[in-house]
């Protein structure tokens, strides 16, 4: 049977062959369909030119494109799929131009595995400092920032990787083990300090079966006990205070301010029938104080006079920056004081979250550092309900 010569391939009894090349042995991909010759050797010769194009495309987007590693898998696929393609026409010359291509982006990737191989090694070394820091707020943040930037950073070179993924990850799982292991422990030694108050309470109740000396030295000595417990949280340091103190003392103190007259000289001054002034109300602050009852009354005296300072306080801070005040419309100062108070309590809030992640930075043995910073703490809380207060007061038209 004659044999037909075409472009790259031939024709025999009926049927298309592919020429070899590159080592590939002549092919069959097809028959001559309806005795067209011509025609059926278009048909492959069309398939040819559509993978010529896509290879057109994909080498085009490497020229285009800065990360030319991701075009590495393509490039091989390609290159494995040619001598199984079903077309007429010069698969040796795609073959070459895809290899050129791949050697380029496989030399481009080892070297990017060589720089990213640099920024992974220094970005250990910063790890391994990052992981003493003192601070575990600032330590955290930091640590999240670094694995943000190792995770952008691509493989290591292929030796090294494995070993340099398995260091890094190590060391961000034992760093938040020991973040929470410290803070477990912390709450346990709260938790254990908490008892051993609750514990002192329960012995000063039984004061009152004890007289004269017997009293004074047990007095003396549930005191020493008190003070080399250790800090707590306010929350729940303060109340457990109270009765210990209560106890101590063995009497409730009565009040011996007129709490109603002073209630009515505050409303006065809120509702605007009276002045307000500032040493006035120092002075009935310092009377209030001299009570050291705990009375329902005398704690409304005291907030009113927190809410009247407060209140001073922004007007005298909405009058400088908004000099013609006065004359805006009472929408318009409504919102006006409503915005100041709201960007006090938001201040007040961002110091209160510093003081509270800090706290666990501050410790002494004998609890007084613990107890500055929970004063601290309770004295900002208070900050934030008097401002929330007096913002209700804006909304509800008695400011």
């Amino acid at each position: 049977m004659d044999i037909l010569e075409v472009p790259f391939g031939f024709i025999k009894d009926g049927k298309v062959f592919q020429k070899g090349w590159g080592g590939n042995a002549d092919r069959e991909i097809g028959e001559v369909r309806d005795e067209d010759t011509g025609k059926s050797v278009r048909f492959f010769q069309e398939r040819f030119a559509d993978l010529e194009k896509k290879i057109d495309e994909v080498t085009e987007k490497i020229e285009s494109t800065e990360n030319k590693g991701s075009f590495l898998m393509k490039l091989v696929h390609l290159k494995e799929h040619l001598p199984q393609h079903d077309g007429l026409g010069d698969y040796q010359a795609l073959e070459d131009r895809i290899v050129k291509y791949e050697n380029l982006v496989r030399d481009i990737i080892q070297k990017n595995r060589v720089r990213n191989t640099e920024i992974k090694t220094a970005l250990l070394e910063e790890g391994k400092q990052i992981v003493e820091i003192v601070n575990w707020k600032e330590a955290t943040e930091k640590i999240n920032d670094l694995k943000s930037r190792w995770i952008k950073t691509g493989s290591a070179e292929e030796d090294k990787n494995e070993e340099m993924e398995e260091s890094f990850w190590t060391l961000i799982t034992d760093f938040f083990d020991r973040k929470k292991q410290f803070f477990e422990d912390k709450q346990k030694l709260t938790d254990h300090r908490k008892r051993q108050y609750e514990e002192l309470v329960e012995e000063s109740k039984k004061l009152t079966d004890l007289h004269g000396q017997e009293r004074f030295n047990k007095v003396k000595q549930l005191k020493e006990r008190w003070k080399e417990t250790g800090g707590i949280p306010a929350e729940f340091y303060k109340p457990l205070n109270d009765e210990f103190n209560k106890n101590l003392k063995g009497r409730t103190f009565k009040p011996s301010i007129d709490y109603s007259e002073t209630l009515q000289k505050l409303e006065a001054i809120k509702s605007g029938k009276a002045t307000f002034n500032g040493e006035e109300l120092s002075k009935m602050k310092k009377n209030l104080f001299r009570d050291k009852g705990r009375n329902p009354e005398k704690q409304k005296c005291l907030e009113l006079i927190q809410l009247l300072n407060e209140r001073a306080f922004v007007v005298k801070l909405t009058q400088k920056r908004f000099p013609d005040f006065s004359k805006l419309e009472s929408d318009k100062k409504k919102s006006i004081r409503a915005g100041i108070i709201r960007d006090l309590i938001s201040r007040d809030e961002e110091d209160l979250k510093i003081y509270e992640e800090n706290s666990a930075n501050f410790s002494s043995s004998d609890g007084t550092m613990n107890k500055m910073v929970e004063n601290k703490i309770k004295s900002q809380k208070r900050k934030i309900e008097i401002k929330s207060k007096l913002l209700e007061w804006v909304d509800s038209g008695e400011f």
